[in-house]
């Protein structure tokens, strides 16, 4: 990884993002959706603790990844006072840390409130590098990538009380979709890192768990169409908003 001329390169090779959330039948939308297409950075947070503690952690946990990658990415040094590990890349690296630098401010959102006061949030968060693509999941939030008209396996694993019951657990619905880590919960946060390489024609997606089946299903048909890459996007979201939702979204899609 190298500084921000590459970055930049990185970020023109998306060559169509769009996001949407919606609350479905949730009186507050405590989910939300995030990114920098020219810097190759896109973030989904999936806010707990009801209004405003969970809208404001989701809020919070963005905006500090978002500040973090935007500031930091590329520079080897700005890792060193947090924490380095040799098995990722840099660009691994600097996700890693923006996510621990979120959690710090989600706490600190957090200091002195009574327990029901409380906001956190599963967050999954994105950072591109040249053709590598970096993931740093923590909690319930899911990612997928269709190539050459497939859906390939789940990105990351999210971490639920579903999944703790049942590894096939898709992750989501009432207690079932409850994180197993978040931030904001507690200081010794371990965000887990996934790294691999994009092809040219790649869509990846980007959801909180409030993703269904038939939501990706109608993706997977508007991919098919062929449309043009902005065209592509515009009607994932046109489709989206057809699905009576049970629980709240907030969804990304990138085209490369």
């Amino acid at each position: 990884m190298s500084g921000g001329a590459e970055v930049s390169e990185a970020a023109m090779r998306i060559r169509a993002m769009v996001s949407y959330s919606a609350s479905g039948t949730r009186p507050v939308q405590e989910d939300v959706a995030l990114a920098a297409r020219e810097k190759g950075v896109f973030i989904v947070a999936d806010g707990f603790g009801g209004a405003p503690s969970g809208c404001e952690a989701a809020r919070i946990a963005c905006d500090s990844v978002k500040g973090f990658l935007e500031k930091e990415a590329g520079d080897l040094e700005a890792t060193l006072p947090f924490v380095l590990r040799s098995y990722f890349s840099l660009a691994g690296n600097v996700l890693f840390n923006a996510l621990i630098h979120a959690n710090r401010k989600v706490n600190a959102y957090n200091k002195g409130r009574n327990i029901h006061e409380k906001g956190g949030a599963s967050v999954l968060a994105g950072y591109i590098d040249g053709t590598l693509l970096a993931l740093a999941n923590v909690g319930g939030c899911r990612a997928w990538m269709l190539r050459d008209g497939r859906i390939m396996p789940e990105l990351v694993v999210p971490r639920t009380y579903g999944r703790l019951l049942d590894s096939s657990h898709p992750g989501g619905g009432n207690e079932g979709g409850v994180p197993m880590m978040a931030l904001g919960i507690a200081d010794d946060l371990e965000p887990e890192i996934f790294e691999y390489k994009l092809h040219r024609g790649d869509w990846l997606v980007l959801s909180t768990d409030g993703i269904s089946t038939d939501a990706l299903d109608r993706v997977i048909m508007v991919e098919h169409q062929k449309l043009t890459p902005e065209q592509s996007a515009n009607q994932v979201v046109e489709k989206l908003k057809e699905i009576n939702l049970c629980d709240n979204i907030a969804y990304l899609l990138a085209i490369f």
